[in-house]
């Protein structure tokens, strides 16, 4: 059995000073080291948190600025090619219109040319006939 006497207050003295002194120069600052530790890794984790919202918001940002400038090149390009469909039917008209002014023109010199050659060939049709007939008949009409 466990006998109480001197030894036992002294040894129970011994444990306690130990426990003290154990407390105080390696519990307590392993206990703040971890303690410190724990804040750490919580602040990291919630910097870790707020950085992946804000990464997030930001990709939703970027996706929702990528649709707007998506659309906007597309309207663009739309708008472009219809102004190249206008001035293609511009220049179309144009040079419909300057082949129309052109064709009246060599219409209106071919008139003008045939109504020359009609006279021309009206007065030698005249001194032709004259000639036939004196040839054929021998005399002068």
């Amino acid at each position: 059995m466990v006998e109480i006497n001197s030894t036992f207050f002294i040894q129970l003295a011994n444990f306690l000073i130990l426990l003290l002194v154990l407390n105080i120069l390696l519990f307590k600052p392993t206990r703040r080291i971890l303690q410190e530790r724990e804040q750490e890794i919580t602040s990291a984790l919630d910097e870790t948190r707020a950085a992946q919202e804000k990464i997030k918001e930001l990709l939703v940002q970027h996706a929702a600025l990528l649709a707007e400038a998506k659309q906007r090149a597309a309207n663009a390009y739309q708008m472009r090619y219809q102004e190249g469909l206008d001035a293609q039917a511009d220049m179309i008209a144009a040079e419909r219109n300057r082949a129309a002014t052109l064709l009246e023109t060599g219409r209106q010199e071919i008139a003008t040319v045939s109504t020359a050659a009609r006279a021309g060939l009206q007065k030698n049709a005249e001194s032709l006939s004259k000639e036939i007939t004196h040839k054929l008949l021998g005399r002068t009409a």
